[in-house]
């Protein structure tokens, strides 16, 4: 009974044979009786091999996997004078060889080719269920959405094999890949929510540039409030703003801000000349004893002003001067006193220089002017400068911790400058470029024992943060972050970046930077995608450009989430980063319906069209597109000004 059951299953999903070979690519002649949409096989309705679909080629003990991926009409060679008009042509499959089957599982990758004359079979529903199981051994099963082609067949891919790697997410605007990016985490963090240690080793950091994963506060047409992704009870969120000062500030330990590297990020530091300084002007214990001790510190800036009179450096104009004595007072800011004030007003108007003479002049009402290089005249100038300085109480014990550094900064600058130290073209664009950032860097970041990671999900809004600070605020973060980790190799301690359009700081090419910076940021991001796996450290990127992201890091991804791409560039830039991915799925890119995407890489065996099952309102991220019909729809009342009390609603006439 067996071998009749056999053999008539045989003769129901056996739909043709093998004949021709070259490579992975083989060539299939399907059986006449075959040639329909579906079969009737025991009550239920098959369907027949197809484009996209799978079949198994029999080589005596193995089963070879392969996927359709075109058929043709070829004219059927026969010796028989007499045939029918339809037997003149025969089906031809063109099909490429993606794995085989071992006594349990499916593997991916061939062992061996076919031969010609093999028999080939459709898949029954026990064969086609071990090409779609991902999960491995040991591994725990999530479930993200169905397979597109094959309604009601649920895809399930493992917790290790997709979050312990680098995860590419790319579809064009609207094709539904934030949702994805919510809809992966979100089962993840609702898996592991009761887990103790999950809680306690766990940490997601996304860096989101739109604001579109914090809870949404503002009216708009968002997804409605709620707890994007998870619950807050595990979920701490950051919304930076450098507007005004009503945003979040990122706690950074006493340590980190004064590093001298987190200020090369912050300032985009030069790594010849301006890098050298900052660590000359931070790492010194210098200046930090003169901002503790008030006298010695009024006898430095004394001293400064004092070098740059004394010197006879044409470039050294008085406008420096005053520029250096007015940073003194905006870094001393409500603390400055009035004393200082008064004297920027008298070197403004009393201190010239003789150009002829190359040399300071003092002006004095009544009496000749005072020269800098004569020697007589040095006691005038030591109590112009020292003098007047050691009069002014100056406490510098109060400063905030951002102006403290810029302080000393500032100290080092002009104390290089003044006394020949320093070319000003090297430094000027540093002093400008902290001048300019130092108010929003008070916005941004302040000192504290707070812990940054104090959940297992961190999200980092950018939305309403400067341009300039968007590109700079993830680098240093994440550069915090992997140097913190590699710093406690060994540790069972999993960090996960997620970088939301990630084309804003990932770009390989740019306008707006010098080569230095770019390479120095690109690097950062390079390192880390591949040696992060080593400390436990991974990276989640999702962009709508994937051309425009540096080739190393696309190349290095392990997983990809594949939604609708439309422009050519960035198709051919997945086509050269993902090797595995077979034809009839890369030709679908363009056409593939919002919230459906192509799944490649280790965590499947197999390239699969997955439509991404829903997540519950309250979680979905906040880019929804507006629906203008129902905004602007026929009936509704439209919203009544307030009548302006001072207008008179008698007509003018």
């Amino acid at each position: 009974m067996t071998d009749d059951r056999s053999l008539t299953d045989d003769s129901v999903f056996k739909v043709g044979r093998v004949v021709g070979v070259q490579g992975r690519t083989v060539r299939i002649s399907v059986d006449k009786a075959k040639n329909g949409s579906h079969l009737l096989y025991r009550g239920d309705v098959l369907r027949n091999v197809g484009v996209g679909g799978y079949l198994k080629i029999s080589k005596g003990f193995s089963e070879i996997i392969a996927k359709v991926d075109g058929e043709t009409v070829a004219e059927a060679h026969s010796d028989t004078a007499y045939r029918s008009q339809q037997d003149r042509v025969e089906r031809v499959l063109t099909v490429s060889l993606v794995g085989f089957f071992t006594a349990d599982s499916f593997q991916r990758g061939v062992r061996e080719l076919p031969l010609v004359d093999n028999e080939c079979f459709l898949l029954t529903d026990e064969e086609f269920n071990r090409i779609h199981s991902f999960v491995g051994a040991g591994d725990a099963p999530l479930t993200i959405g169905k397979l597109a082609m094959e309604k009601g067949q649920p895809v399930r891919i493992g917790v290790n094999a997709l979050f312990a790697s680098h995860v590419g997410i790319f579809g064009n605007t609207g094709s539904g890949k934030s949702y994805t990016l919510a809809k992966l985490y979100h089962e993840l963090l609702a898996t592991y929510r009761d887990s103790a240690t999950f809680r306690r080793r766990a940490r997601l950091v996304l860096i989101d540039f739109n604001g579109e994963y914090v809870n949404q506060t503002d009216t708009g047409p968002a997804a409605p409030s709620g707890s994007v992704i998870i619950e807050d009870a595990l979920k701490t969120e950051y919304v930076l703003s450098t507007r005004d000062d009503n945003g979040d500030r990122l706690p950074v330990s006493q340590a980190v801000m004064e590093d001298p590297i987190f200020w090369t990020v912050l300032l985009d530091a030069t790594e010849k000349t301006q890098a050298p300084f900052l660590q000359r002007a931070l790492q010194s214990d210098y200046w930090e004893r003169r901002l503790t001790n008030e006298t010695e510190l009024k006898a430095a800036m004394g001293g400064i002003v004092y070098a740059a009179i004394k010197s006879n450096d044409a470039t050294l104009d008085k406008g420096l001067i005053v520029k250096f004595l007015e940073e003194i007072e905006s870094c001393l800011g409500s603390k400055s006193p009035r004393q200082l004030r008064d004297y920027i007003t008298d070197i403004q108007t009393n201190l010239g220089y003789h150009s002829r003479d190359r040399t300071y002049y003092y002006k004095q009402s009544g009496v000749s002017n005072v020269y800098a290089n004569e020697p007589g005249n040095d006691t005038f100038f030591r109590s112009l400068t020292y003098d007047k300085f050691a009069a002014m109480p100056i406490a510098p014990d109060g400063l905030q911790d951002v102006d403290r550094i810029r302080f000393k900064i500032v100290l080092q600058y002009y104390s290089d400058i003044f006394n020949g130290f320093a070319n000003r073209e090297h430094l000027g664009p540093l002093i400008k470029r902290l001048e300019t950032r130092m108010p929003r860097i008070k916005r941004l970041i302040e000192v504290s024992d707070n812990e940054l990671l104090a959940s297992p999900l961190t999200v980092i809004s950018l939305r309403h943060v400067s341009l300039e600070m968007k590109k700079v605020l993830p680098l240093l973060i994440c550069r915090q972050m992997y140097d913190a980790k590699k710093a406690r190799p060994g540790t069972s301690d999993y960090l996960n970046i997620i970088v939301d359009e990630a084309h804003n700081i990932l770009s390989s090419s740019s306008a707006r930077e010098s080569e230095a910076w770019k390479d120095y940021r690109l690097e950062t991001f390079e390192e880390i995608i591949k040696e992060g796996r080593k400390f436990g450290v991974f990276l989640t990127i999702a962009s709508q450009r994937p051309h425009d992201i540096s080739e190393t890091i696309i190349s290095q991804l392990h997983n990809y989430f594949l939604h609708r791409l439309v422009n050519n560039l960035d198709i051919m830039a997945i086509e050269k980063a993902v090797s595995y991915l077979d034809r009839v799925s890369f030709e679908s890119l363009p056409i593939l319906p919002t919230g459906t995407c192509v799944l490649s890489g280790i965590s499947a065996q197999i390239p699969l069209v997955v439509a991404i099952d829903r997540i519950d309102d309250r979680f979905e991220p906040n880019n929804r597109t507006m629906t203008l019909v129902d905004k602007w729809s026929i009936g509704e009342p439209e919203d009544e000004p307030e009548p302006d009390p001072m207008v008179d609603d008698e007509p003018p006439w």
